[in-house]
């Protein structure tokens, strides 16, 4: 179960975390065999272990800061080597990531990233380093496990907003229908 949704293909869907070790295994063995690859790591769920059947691959590449240009330039055709792909989104040749879904219905998002990019984040305390030949993440990681995020005044009332936004919208809607609902009854009497 993915967010409350039940699948009507429980006996497809059974299969897709060895679906997803396929791809990650080809993905794997395709980056890991490039000299230009510097390291290779797991965000997201896959990462912290809470994974389920219908969880994506979050691929992130270390590369060499002079070929950066050229894998994100190959990007879309670097992800066609890792299965058969059904279609890629929003392809920006700029972009440092390229998101795939493949028609094993898995779902790879890859990141290229050089070197001087990879600086303590919190986004880095939660990762799973695959491939690190050359020791980089680990002093990253060690520096972003001491990080804690605090939100600043702004960003907690931007955000008290749109909680009470959605509370806000959501009574109306309870009340809309609720008062439809009861001019279609006084109708029907």
């Amino acid at each position: 179960m993915c967010a409350g949704f039940v699948s009507k293909h429980i006996e497809r869907d059974v299969f897709l975390p060895k679906q997803r070790d396929i791809l990650l295994e080809n993905a794997f063995k395709d980056l890991s065999a490039d000299p230009d690859v510097l390291a290779i790591y797991l965000a997201g769920s896959l990462a912290k272990g809470n994974d389920d059947n219908y969880s994506d691959i979050d691929l992130h590449t270390i590369v060499i800061s002079e070929r950066q240009a050229d894998f994100l330039k190959r990007k879309r055709n670097r992800a066609n080597n890792w299965g058969n792909v059904t279609f890629h989104e929003d392809y920006n040749p700029s972009s440092p990531y390229v998101v795939t879904h493949y028609n094993t219905f898995v779902k790879v998002d890859s990141w290229y990233h050089a070197p001087e990019e990879i600086v303590p984040s919190i986004w880095l305390k939660e990762v799973e380093v695959i491939y690190d030949p050359f020791n980089i993440m680990s002093h990253v990681i060690k520096e972003s496990e001491k990080l804690v995020y605090k939100p600043s005044p702004n960003e907690v009332e931007h955000w008290r907003g749109k909680v009470l936004n959605k509370y806000l919208c959501t009574q109306v809607g309870v009340e809309t229908n609720e008062d439809h609902i009861k001019r279609i009854m006084d109708m029907a009497i």
